[in-house]
């Protein structure tokens, strides 16, 4: 439940943090929510998650976003994302940087074994074939997604200090709590080091933005068997399952099915009328 409860925190947040990249509009949290979600769907299923802005961008439009307010929402979101991430990065660093460098020998002593040759062959074959999508779906994004950079660089002026500072804060707090999931996730597991669940779990989820396989399948896997290698692998295995299932299907899931939801209402509402035949002809006769 608590980890469930960190789910539902963060999705909020994340849905506030929306509204006050966009202020001045008409959109609501729940829009908020919808559009994020449209994201999460999007970047699970692409390469490097290159599909999450453009399709945040179009649930933007939808909800009556005008296009550069839109994109000046995204471009600050991404670069309070990246600053904050150093920052959080360089924090973990310096508390627990003997527990991280330690992992990441384990993990390359993982990596040089025979069983995982075969792992790390079939990663860097994903990441290969990723990289070729990504280029090609780069060419297909949505007509509209490189708004007027001056407009876009003007609404993105508009916010202000305490706009941007607001984001950051709400960034922060999004960040704690996706984090705070898998060690809550592994609290009581015997063998595991608080600070090496706390720096794993970071790097496993923010990792995933500069591997180039969706959703960064193959190398956050290779990375959990690596830090988390001390436990039984069923218990592993439970973990990794649980731990994926709350920071990625959950929201994938939710993104897919409000996207179905959304096709099947367009596909309602655009179907021509086809009067009852049976009634025609019983009105005729």
């Amino acid at each position: 439940m608590a980890a469930l409860a960190l789910v539902a925190a963060d999705v909020a947040i994340r849905a506030v943090r929306l509204r006050v990249l966009a202020p001045g509009t008409t959109l609501t949290l729940r829009q908020a929510i919808v559009i994020n979600a449209y994201g999460d769907a999007a970047s699970a299923v692409t390469p490097a998650r290159a599909g999450g802005d453009p399709a945040r961008f179009l649930g933007f439009l939808r909800a009556g976003v005008p296009g550069p307010r839109a994109l000046a929402a995204l471009a600050v979101e991404t670069l309070t994302d990246w600053a904050l991430l150093v920052a959080g990065a360089a924090v973990l660093l310096a508390v627990w940087g003997d527990t991280a460098a330690a992992g990441a020998r384990r993990l390359a002593a993982l990596a040089a074994t025979p069983h995982a040759r075969l792992l790390v062959a079939g990663v860097l074959a994903l990441a290969v074939a990723s990289v070729v999508l990504l280029r090609w779906y780069r060419r297909r994004l949505p007509r509209g997604f490189t708004a007027s950079v001056a407009d876009a660089w003007r609404a993105a002026r508009g916010l202000g200090w305490r706009g941007v500072s607001g984001a950051g804060a709400l960034t922060a707090l999004s960040m704690v709590a996706r984090t705070a999931i898998l060690p809550v996730l592994a609290a009581g597991l015997p063998g595991l080091d608080p600070g090496a669940v706390a720096v794993g779990s970071f790097a496993l989820l923010y990792g995933q933005l500069v591997l180039p396989t969706p959703a960064g399948a193959g190398g956050v896997e290779l990375g959990f068997i690596g830090g988390f290698g001390t436990l039984a692998p069923p218990v592993l295995a439970e973990l990794l399952v649980a731990w994926r299932i709350y920071t990625l299907i959950l929201g994938a899931g939710l993104g897919a099915l409000l996207l179905a939801r959304a096709a099947l209402l367009r596909r309602a509402t655009s179907a021509p009328y086809k009067p009852n035949s049976s009634v025609n002809v019983r009105s005729q006769l």
